[in-house]
């Protein structure tokens, strides 16, 4: 049986849909700035470990990036900031297993999952990379 469509059940139902639909948006942006923070710390590693320059910059890696990405006007990315998404990629490597196809192409060459969905870590862990990624927030 339908409700009876009155002004009250439209307000309810619009009130319904808006409340779905902005938690919806919300676990969209968060799941967005913890994939882009991760991919800040791999990007971050790979330079430690491959960059052609690296040497020049040593321990003022992070101070120097911090400050032409500020030039930049790219949110979060202070010294401290910049460390934590270090340490996140670190943390959390298996999160290369819930890259879109559209993010692929981002990473790296060399790195596991640049072209093709890679195994992970998450056969030893209690929960699947999508649903860790999930679990996350920024």
């Amino acid at each position: 049986m339908m409700k009876e469509l009155t002004f009250e059940t439209l307000v309810e139902s619009i009130r319904q849909v808006h409340e779905q639909l902005s938690a919806q948006a919300g676990r969209a942006v968060n799941i967005s700035l913890t994939l882009r923070n991760w991919v800040i710390g791999l990007y971050i590693v790979e330079f430690m470990l491959r960059g052609a320059d690296r040497a020049n910059y040593g321990e003022k890696l992070l101070s120097e990036l911090a400050k032409q990405l500020t030039k930049l006007k790219i949110s979060n990315c202070n010294r401290r900031q910049l460390y934590r998404y270090l340490r996140f990629y670190r943390l959390y490597p298996q999160i290369v297993g819930t890259l879109s196809p559209q993010l692929r192409p981002f990473l790296p060459a060399g790195i596991p999952g640049k072209t093709e969905k890679v195994p992970t870590a998450s056969a030893q862990l209690a929960s699947s990379p999508g649903k860790l990624l999930n679990s996350l927030r920024w």
